[in-house]
């Protein structure tokens, strides 16, 4: 029965979704928390920080400087204390906001039965969910001994920004939960979907909702009661997230359009009438990523494993699948 009930737990963490991790839509039908007139969401930085001073470099040639908007998931291959120690110093800096994703919240906890707490679907294969719970052990440790997981548990679920005249719930997972898989590219795009997410529209009293936690990006345009709404996914911003391609992705709203020295970054967007939203590449060194990385994670690691081609070559995803306009293939090849 022991062994039984250790397999058990060891196939349920990763995959489970804490009880805490749940909220309503309602929640979002609030005063906003922060108002901008550009804001750049930054999900799934995953320790990269070279791909942070390539997002620096960004808000750099914007005629004003954005709010830097990092919705979880900011450490994951900063398995180091200084190279963590950096990470969280940058992104808790005074002048940005910071939500946790399930990585923070793992980290900053005691639990061991929620493993990553990235809740996978079925579609992801064991051997990947058990490779995310080790890393997790490992940055938690770091964490630790760095003194750094009260600052991580203090860190909000959600947040609400006015820009311009459109509210944008920024969420980690989804409208329902920090780590929801209800706004993956899959989910987003299936037709039997629509009327849960107009209702996360009307119930929030949001224009657009902005996320990652899926680590493939998407954007959907959603009829609402108030006209459309907008789902945007901006996959990873430290990570490769289409095929051929070793860039990651932010996603930019703004009252304002792309200035021209970023037109090159823009892989697609939409113009609502009252923002501009669009996805933008992020170029970092690669090469000198790639050196920390595998310092850090050498060859048969569990990121390595998992995570070190995806780094060079992209996942196998295209814009297309992105839009809804073309198949995307099963989350798991997404999500490693």
């Amino acid at each position: 029965m022991a062994d039984g009930g250790a397999a058990a737990q060891a196939l349920t963490a990763g995959r489970s979704c804490p009880p805490h991790y749940g909220y309503s839509p309602r929640v979002f039908a609030r005063a906003a928390d922060a108002a901008a007139d550009c804001a750049y969401v930054i999900g799934g930085l995953y320790g990269n920080v070279l791909a942070l001073d390539a997002i620096e470099a960004m808000a750099a040639a914007e005629a004003a400087p954005p709010l830097l908007v990092f919705n979880g998931d900011f450490h994951w291959f900063d398995a180091a204390p200084a190279l963590f120690s950096e990470v969280q110093k940058r992104v808790l800096a005074a002048g940005r906001m910071a939500l946790r994703g399930n990585v923070e919240t793992e980290i900053a906890g005691e639990d061991d039965g929620a493993g990553c707490g990235c809740a996978y679907p079925d579609s992801v294969p064991d051997a990947d969910v058990e490779r995310s719970n080790a890393i997790l052990a490992r940055l938690r440790a770091v964490a630790a001994a760095a003194g750094s997981r009260a600052a991580l548990a203090a860190l909000p679920m959600h947040r609400v920004l006015a820009i311009g005249g459109a509210r944008v719930a920024v969420v980690h997972g989804d409208a329902w939960s920090l780590a929801g898989w209800r706004f993956a590219h899959d989910a987003l795009h299936d037709p039997a979907q629509e009327a849960a997410q107009r209702s996360a529209f009307e119930l929030g009293a949001v224009d657009v909702y902005a996320c990652s936690h899926t680590c493939a990006p998407a954007l959907k345009r959603v009829p609402a009661a108030h006209g459309e709404g907008f789902v945007v996914n901006n996959g990873a911003a430290g990570m490769a997230s289409f095929a051929g391609s070793a860039h990651g992705l932010i996603t930019r709203i703004a009252t304002r359009a792309l200035p021209r020295a970023l037109a090159g970054r823009r892989r697609y967007g939409v113009h609502t009438g009252a923002v501009w939203i669009d996805a933008l590449q992020v170029e970092f060194d690669l090469p000198a990523w790639l050196a920390r990385f595998d310092a850090l994670w050498p060859a048969g690691s569990a990121a390595a494993v998992s995570y070190r081609q995806r780094l060079i070559d992209g996942p196998p995803f295209s814009v297309d699948a992105a839009l809804g306009r073309a198949p995307g293939g099963s989350t798991s090849a997404c999500f490693p």
